[in-house]
């Protein structure tokens, strides 16, 4: 079971509003009175109706919708291009649409025998949206004083708090902010009285603007700290993404990968690594552009596919059908197994990236379709997408942490800016401690003449070669030019591969050399 999978839990409000729910670690306390607050465009009425809406619809819960400003013909006309008919639940007696004002609220809350509070008693209502309660709270005539205001507001919230706790209904109240407003001096009049407050925002980068969802405080429950991504979605309704981080799973995994060795299904690297790398382990595969880095992913997919594991290929650089066409040029056919649903290939944009969604469709890809293969091709781009240098190295620890949680073997090809000559193989951090492998793949001039070259740097628990080899894609992929009839290798004549500037080795070295080879037997 995910982490994200929440028993039924009879003390909780769940919002069925997707990707909320993980956040909230199952839902809002019953009878808990809940501010969401912001700016204009924040989503603040959406986010009221579809808590009423998917209780109605999802947790047989009636609710009821109290509005100042909008009328109840335009809210259910808006709502019905997220596919809601709040029409039909009216008819069916589950839905109650209430437009009043903001002084008639006032004095039937007041009164002891609320008409308000007769109708959810009678229609067994368990949640109620109050949008716009800062209307409530009319500057103090005459006074022009903050602090009257301030006062005036809180009493009146006071008296809704107490009302709806009497009624047990779990209550959303949407609160208007200024953009200008900072978010500590309206928590000040309202968001102390109240049990939760979320806190809805607009983010402006450049010339993006993105929406994030914060719960600021959530009385009687636990929850995920921090901003995460919102999206208002035709069709949908609100998603939300959490912020990308590693997560924990709590269900028990045999530890297959410090058991059980698996050939990748390139002969080059199976020979390099004495046989293969471990199942559910982490690679980086790290390389020019060019060099094959795809091509070693699309060799790998394959290979586990031979062995029925399923395979994930993501990608921000080539469109599928291009991966595809590339694939076929050299004979590898990956569009037959796209079509039986044992290769996924998921493609995201780079332009306005939005890294805690593109995090979700990985992870809910590999869920759904039981993903055990999982190869990332263009990790740089990332980098260059995100711009954000920690919520990149936040993404890829996300990515290894994921991976060997679910022991999936996973390989990340990132593209280093060293065209001839490796000075620095590492990513813009360090990532070689939280990677099980790391295989370089790089590009050496000899002779005027460009080579590849493969060098397995580091595999866990494996008697890897250090050799570094020629390799040639062709035919098949990826293939190592064979050793010559005097036992010798491309490279093993030069010194210095990896360098700027390889040099042949001298007669007499390679006569020291063998000597010493002798002396060692």
């Amino acid at each position: 079971m995910s982490q994200d999978t929440f028993l039924p839990d009879d003390n909780l409000a769940a919002t069925g509003i997707a990707g909320l729910d993980a956040v909230l670690e199952g839902g809002f306390p019953r009878t808990n009175v809940i501010l969401v607050q912001g700016a204009t465009g924040t989503g603040k009425t959406v986010f009221g109706v579809e808590f009423v809406y998917r209780g109605i619809v999802e947790f047989d819960e009636p609710g009821m919708i109290v509005l100042f400003e909008t009328s109840p013909a335009k809210l259910i006309r808006d709502c019905a291009t997220f596919g809601w008919d709040l029409a039909r639940l009216q008819r069916e007696g589950k839905l109650e649409i209430i437009f009043t004002s903001p002084d008639v609220l006032d004095e039937e809350l007041r009164s002891p025998e609320s008409l308000l509070l007769e109708k959810a008693s009678s229609m067994g209502a368990n949640r109620i949206f109050i949008d716009g309660i800062n209307l409530l709270s009319p500057p103090a005539p005459g006074t022009g004083g903050r602090s009257v205001e301030i006062r005036s507001f809180r009493r009146l919230l006071q008296q809704v708090i107490d009302s709806f706790s009497r009624a047990r209904l779990t209550a959303v109240l949407s609160h208007e902010i200024p953009s200008f407003v900072p978010t500590s001096d309206t928590l000040d009049s309202s968001g102390f009285l109240v049990d939760t407050v979320v806190q809805l925002n607009l983010i402006k980068d450049g010339r993006k603007t993105s929406r994030t969802i914060e719960i600021v405080k959530n009385r009687g429950h636990k929850y995920s700290y921090g901003q995460h991504t919102l999206h208002i979605t035709d069709g949908v309704g609100l998603e939300v993404f959490r912020r990308v981080q590693a997560r924990v799973y709590s269900e028990a995994v045999q530890p297959s990968s410090q058991v059980k060795q698996s050939v990748t299904g390139v002969a080059a690297l199976d020979l390099l690594t004495g046989g293969g790398l471990y199942e559910g382990s982490t690679t980086m595969v790290i390389g020019v552009s060019g060099v094959g880095k795809t091509v070693l992913g699309t060799h790998l997919l394959r290979e586990g596919i031979t062995r029925g594991k399923r395979g994930l290929l993501v990608s921000l650089d080539e469109h599928p059908a291009q991966i595809i066409r590339n694939a076929a040029a050299i004979n590898l056919d990956l569009q037959t197994l796209m079509n039986d649903g044992s290769l996924r290939v998921l493609f995201d944009s780079p332009q306005e990236l939005d890294i805690d969604a593109h995090f979700n469709k990985i992870t809910r890809e590999v869920e759904k379709h039981g993903i055990e293969r999982m190869v990332i091709d263009g990790m740089t781009s990332y980098s260059t997408a995100i711009g954000d240098q920690k919520v990149y190295r936040d993404f890829v620890h996300a990515l290894v942490g994921y991976s060997k949680g679910r022991l999936m073997t996973a390989f990340f090809n990132y593209e280093n800016p060293e065209f001839l000559g490796i000075s620095s193989f590492m990513p813009d951090f360090p990532v070689s401690s939280i990677v099980d492998n790391i295989i370089l793949l790089s590009m050496v001039e000899i002779r005027s003449a460009i080579r590849r070259c493969i060098t397995v740097v580091k595999a866990r628990g494996c008697k890897h070669e250090f050799d570094s080899r020629e390799y040639l894609i062709g035919e098949g992929g990826i293939n190592l030019v064979p050793i010559d009839r005097k036992g010798a290798m491309t490279f093993s004549r030069y010194t210095s591969v990896l360098s700027r500037a390889p040099t042949r080795r001298p007669a007499r070295l390679k006569t020291y050399q063998r000597a010493a080879e002798l002396a060692l037997e």
